[in-house]
This record gives structure tokens, sequence and C-alpha cells, in this order.
């Protein structure tokens, strides 16, 4: 798995423009020119180059080479949806089709699919998804469509295992983001297992929690629980903070 292309949560845009702002000004501070513009060069350089280096942190800790923590999500949806036999997968926001590859390797069995709109604001694509099983030997068993979470072109109960990776709150056209959730289950069969991680403890994503607890229990599934991402795996203190992964959770179960 170590020549997969992962791609990365953090943005490589991003990056490249706090650390080139970062210098830019940093620069400007150590020109000739007037005291009072040198001065707040140095500020603002300061700033965005202290601003470049908690992404930059993340985005060490997210990839293969570093935390490996993009790994250990998904290997933490999986553990929560085993299965055996002859089943159909579904991953939404598949990007570079990573957590679908490991659902294939995990149930040699299993028929995946994966679907994402990619894009080029992500630098994920079809092309790197279809590779990307080539190399883990799977692409006879793996297919990557291109589609939309927030109106999946399954029919009712049709699949029987639904993941999802920090995809819902991406979904642009649908305010609720508990409704892209109330998508992907409606696709699954009863008896399915599920299991999504999203910022499920962020209110502007999914509103009041006492009330969104209230709408979990009322979807009238088997079986649902929802967890601090925190509480069932270890990272870094310093990801913990509420930008970055402190209202992540996970809701796994059974429909």
């Amino acid at each position: 798995m170590e020549n997969l292309q992962y791609g990365n949560w953090i943005r490589i845009k991003v990056l490249w423009l706090l650390g080139l702002a970062s210098l830019v000004f940093l620069m400007l501070s150590a020109l000739p020119l007037p005291a009072i513009l040198r001065v707040l060069g140095g500020i603002a350089g300061s700033v965005l180059f202290l601003s470049f280096l908690y992404p930059l942190y993340a985005y060490v800790m997210f990839s293969p080479g570093g935390g490996n923590l993009q790994a250990k999500f998904y290997d933490l949806i999986l553990d929560h949806v085993n299965q055996t036999g002859p089943v159909k997968v579904l991953d939404i926001g598949t990007g570079n089709g990573i957590l679908a590859i490991k659902a294939a390797l995990r149930y040699p069995a299993a028929q995946v699919i994966g679907v994402d709109t990619w894009g080029e604001a992500w630098k994920y694509a079809k092309a790197v998804c279809d590779q990307n099983a080539r190399l883990a030997s799977v692409a006879e068993r793996v297919e990557f469509r291109k589609g939309d979470a927030a109106s999946l072109n399954f029919a009712d109960g049709t699949l029987d295992v639904v993941v999802s990776n920090l995809t819902f709150h991406e979904v642009k056209l649908v305010k609720r983001k508990s409704d892209v959730m109330r998508e992907a289950l409606r696709i699954l069969k009863p008896g399915g297992k599920f299991a999504f991680i999203d910022y499920f403890y962020d209110e502007h994503y999914y509103g009041d929690m006492e009330s969104f607890e209230l709408l979990l229990l009322g979807l009238n599934l088997k079986h649902v629980e929802r967890k601090p991402l925190q509480e069932v795996l270890a990272f870094p203190a310093l990801l913990r903070h509420p930008r970055a992964l402190g209202k992540v959770g996970i809701i796994y179960g059974e429909k």
C-alpha cells in the first residue's frame, strides 16, 4: 500500500499561499524601507508564518510518511462494519479511492463502489482512483463513479455496507448535513452496516446536539452509536482543536 496516492486533507495550495505570503512579508521587514513598514512587515510575516506551521503540522500528521492518520481513519471505519460474504459496499466521497480499496482488501468477496464529484479543489481524480485500485490488485472488484452525496444514484435498500469519511459537511447544495446522512442510509439494506466520520459535533453543520441526537434515535435504525473521534482513536493533542478534529465524530450501526 506504500505506492498508493492518498492525497491529503490539507490543501497543498493553502500551504503554498501561507508559506509564500509569510516569506514575502518577512523579506519586506529586512529591506531598507521606512521603519513603520518594516515593523508591520515583520508582524504580518510572523503571524502568517505561525498560521502556516499549524496546517503544515496537520499535513505531516495526515500523510502516510508522517502520522498516517488518514489510514487510521479508514481502518476505524472498516472496523465498525465487519461483514463476510459477497457484500456490496459503497464509499461516499471516495477521494483517491483509498477507503474503497481498503474495503476490497479486507473483504475479499466484496464488490466495492466509490463515488465522488472529484474536481480541482482537492486534487483528487477518478484516474488516480483507478490507478490505486490496480496497484492494490483489486481493480476487478472496485468501481469508481462520478456521483453526488446529496442524491445518490442507487435504489432504496440495495447495498450491504455504506461508509463515508469527512464528506457530508462538504456537500454544498444541502444546508442540513443530516439530510446527506439520511440519503446515505436510504440506499442501505435492512440489516446493512454503516459507519460515517464527519463533524458530527459541530452545530454549524448538524445543529443543536440534543436535537441531532433525537434525530438519530428517530431514524428507526436497529442500532446506532455516535462517539467523539478522540474517544475511539488516539491522535495528537494539537489536532484536538475545534477547528481541526475536535468536533469530528463517528456514527456507526446497523439498519
